[in-house]
């Protein structure tokens, strides 16, 4: 359930156009960052993607390119990658949701060697030197190939213009050019609407797009011949996609965060428009944080077990990573302000991502690894540790959303390091622009390491201050599979925590969002409290917490309740087996 903002370069504070992004993905999944450097390919190479489906011959010539590779259980992450390549490229993509194609089999649709997904992105990125020659590659791969999936919208940005291209499984696509006083919101469904195909210069579509919609029986226009009614979104998928809350309040909320303006026609919202003022890349952060009103109201203050748990927020918990690209005046001034999972509580760091530079604990694999096991992952790669900086940012996301009271700690450190980074990248791009091109890309690179790392010291420091307690589980190794076994969870006492004044009815034990929302939404309940010297002992039924697990990962677990009528949260790593 992503979002994505794209701002039109005359509808930009920047005179550049902006893209911003949350990518949202459920279960234990996460990002890794990489360099990964153009070459020449010899005759004959292909580039490979999932299991089973189409390879590509490779270009005789590749771009570099920077990779947010998502890191996921087998059978792995074909679509949640984003991609900025040495040209000035940037782009990124959200589900389209479903289509009528998709419930076709893939002979149905005329798939060739499988058709493709993961690699339109990669065979892409690593060849287009502008946004519209990125969708006439798409394009060209679509109609050899074929898409495997059921929709799906991609965004493609370079410094002065913006393309939404929207696919559909089989060999249907349409792409349109965001005029550059316009804006786009997307959520989850085909953000395409109206399509005139005469447009050649801002339209590129697949050949007998609206024929076919036509024989297909799910586009009748009203006279014969004139096309102007034709609406792809609703000729190419179900209008439940429209109306299903996940998809329509994010829209709403974002739209009236823009515009100022309440738009209550989930049907019909704005498929693009001028904005009042000129959006800045604050402004985009903005809108990529945003809560829905829903939220809000039934539980904020405490309300619920935890506060981010729905997909209607455009900020949620299952968020894994959320940026804005800057583009800049050349390419290694873009500046691509990033956030490690929760938006509400990260910041938003500036990297240089074509300074060729990967901040430390930002990747964990070696590229030639990743690639290796992007669709059979390890899962000891998914392990938390302290040492990445995802886990710093999801932890305290974490602990923050079943505790929302510690949010009001975090807003002015949050903010105040935002607008100092917001200083200090002014002015190293002012100063990369009067040094020669190598000693600019190690100033920035250098940069980008520099402030990441601050980043992590004050998420550390946040970590350390917050009013929580210490827990940990016996054994911390648990079984997936063994519905008879037991495990404690001992709440360590010290001098500030009065354990008898724990609620012990209160009590609940279950994996975080970053693990497995379904765990969180059925939280283990104790079956026996006791309490041991200093200590408290809830002794659990272990598979109602590890069933949610993955067999070999060491995984954050949570317990929560009420200690003298205020909540509490502790985190406890566990280790989960066969």
């Amino acid at each position: 359930m992503c979002t994505t903002v794209i701002v039109g370069k005359r509808a930009s504070t920047t005179g550049r156009v902006i893209l911003g992004h949350n990518e949202d993905s459920g279960g234990r999944v996460m990002h890794q960052q990489f360099w990964c450097p153009g070459a020449k390919h010899a005759p004959g190479e292909f580039v490979e993607g999932e299991p089973g489906r189409a390879r590509v011959p490779q270009a005789p010539e590749t771009l570099g390119t920077y990779w947010s590779n998502m890191l996921a259980p087998a059978p792995g992450s074909s679509f949640d990658q984003g991609l900025a390549n040495e040209a000035g490229v940037v782009m990124c993509s959200n589900s389209g949701g479903t289509s009528f194609d998709g419930e076709l089999s893939d002979e149905e649709t005329g798939l060739f060697e499988g058709g493709i997904g993961f690699l339109l992105r990669r065979c892409v990125m690593e060849r287009a030197r502008t946004a519209r020659e990125a969708v006439e590659i798409a394009a060209s791969l679509l109609d050899k190939y074929g898409y495997w999936s059921p929709a799906r919208n991609y965004s493609f940005a370079d410094r002065d213009d913006a393309w939404l291209l929207n696919v559909v499984k089989g060999h249907h696509y349409v792409a349109k050019r965001v005029p550059e006083d316009e804006v786009v919101l997307i959520s989850n469904y085909l953000a395409i609407r109206k399509v005139d195909l005469s447009d050649k210069e801002n339209v590129i579509a697949s050949p007998d797009l609206i024929e076919y919609a036509i024989r297909m029986g799910r586009y009748t226009p009203k006279t014969p011949g004139d096309y102007s009614d034709f609406d792809f979104s609703r000729a190419y998928q179900p209008v439940e996609n429209l109306t299903a809350s996940t998809k329509s309040i994010r829209m709403r909320t974002g739209w009236q965060a823009i515009t100022g303006v309440r738009y209550a026609d989930e049907l019909n919202y704005p498929e693009r428009l001028v904005p009042p003022k000129l959006m800045s890349p604050d402004d985009v952060k903005a809108v990529l944080r945003l809560t829905a009103e829903e939220t809000y109201r039934n539980l904020g203050d405490g309300r619920g077990d935890a506060f981010h748990i729905s997909a209607e927020d455009i900020s949620r918990s299952h968020t894994r990573e959320s940026w804005v690209c800057e583009i800049g005046e050349k390419p290694l001034l873009n500046i691509l302000w990033h956030c490690a999972s929760y938006q509400d509580t990260g910041v938003y760091v500036p990297w240089f991502p074509l300074a060729k530079r990967i901040p430390e604990n930002c990747q964990w694999t070696t590229l030639e690894e990743a690639r290796r096991v992007h669709f059979q992952m390890k899962p000891e790669y998914l392990d938390f540790s302290f040492g990445k900086r995802y886990f710093l940012n999801a932890l305290l996301g974490e602990l923050v959303n079943f505790d929302r009271g510690l949010m009001s700690g975090i807003w002015r450190e949050r903010d105040g390091l935002e607008a100092e980074y917001k200083t200090l990248a002014a002015e190293v791009v002012e100063k990369a622009k009067t040094l020669p091109a190598e000693e600019a890309e190690k100033m920035l690179g250098d940069f980008t390491c520099e402030m990441t790392e601050r980043s992590n010291d004050l998420l550390r420091e946040l970590l350390a201050c917050l009013d929580t307690v210490d827990a940990e589980v016996h054994p911390q190794e648990l079984s997936i599979t063994d519905t008879d076994a037991t495990a404690e969870v001992v709440i360590r006492s010290f001098p500030e925590l009065d354990i008898e004044e724990i609620d012990q009815s209160s009590l609940l034990w279950s994996l975080g969002f970053t693990g497995a929302k379904a765990s969180v939404l059925e939280p283990a309940k104790p079956l026996k409290v006791e309490i041991r010297g200093d200590d408290l002992v809830a002794t659990f039924r272990a598979f109602d917490v590890a069933r949610f697990g993955i067999a070999g990962c060491l995984t954050d677990t949570y317990i929560r309740g009420y200690i003298a009528h205020r909540r509490f949260v502790a985190m406890a790593l566990v280790r989960f087996k066969a």
